[in-house]
């Protein structure tokens, strides 16, 4: 049995790949699982397969779910992976998450033996750190409160720092508001604390000296 040898990366993150073998028998739904199993990212949300030319156009839909199903468009747990084989690099492109809009591409690299001992499909090299699977979604939200004013010390939650404590994130140049790098700059520093204190002791202390002199 054909065992067809497949190319996975991110639009955003090229550097960013993963290598998976399927069988020609198994369907888009297998396809579909092993992805997102193999960049780190849960099987909550629809997406959509969709057989792509040289240039990325999107052309037969194969779908996840049955309700998304219209005239011409395929379901995954239906439909094989042979039957949308066009030419020697097939492409496909992956969209995951409408909320997000992951965008995967998706490319045949090569037709390999079946190793009878291995378990299809599977995920046989990994390149690169995949990205947060919901860390777009938070940025989004934090966009959506600069845009509604909210002041900067209220912008960063808890959740959104437990989510990308680990990354810096930052917001286009030509955004007017940025979101601070370090938690740090969300509180005053003990210098700033010190030059308001000193110059509160200073007041009080020509307060004092105005004090004398009446006496």
């Amino acid at each position: 049995m054909a065992i067809y040898k497949f190319r996975v990366t991110f639009e955003d993150y090229e550097d960013i790949s993963r290598d998976i073998e399927i069988k020609s028998s198994q369907t888009f739904f297998d396809f579909f699982q092993i992805i997102l199993q193999s960049v780190g990212f849960d099987t909550k949300h629809a997406g959509s397969f969709f057989v792509s030319d040289d240039y990325w156009r999107k052309h037969a839909e194969i779908t996840l779910k049955e309700e998304d199903v219209e005239p011409g468009v395929k379901l995954m747990k239906s439909a094989k992976i042979a039957s949308f084989i066009e030419q020697p690099n097939q492409r496909f492109l992956f969209l995951y998450d409408k909320d997000v809009r992951w965008s995967l591409f998706i490319e045949l690299i090569k037709l390999v033996p079946e190793d009878a001992k291995a378990s299809y499909p599977r995920c046989i090299k990994i390149v690169g750190t995949a990205p947060k699977q919901y860390k777009q979604q938070l940025i989004a939200k934090l966009k959506e409160e600069v845009e509604k004013g909210v002041d900067d010390d209220k912008i960063v939650d808890d959740e959104v720092y437990k989510a990308i404590a680990d990354e810096k994130i930052v917001f286009d140049e030509d955004e007017e508001t940025s979101l601070h790098e370090d938690e740090s700059d969300l509180v005053d520093s003990p210098d700033e604390e010190n030059e308001e204190g000193g110059e509160e002791d200073e007041h009080h202390e020509d307060e004092e000296h105005e004090g004398n002199d009446a006496w």
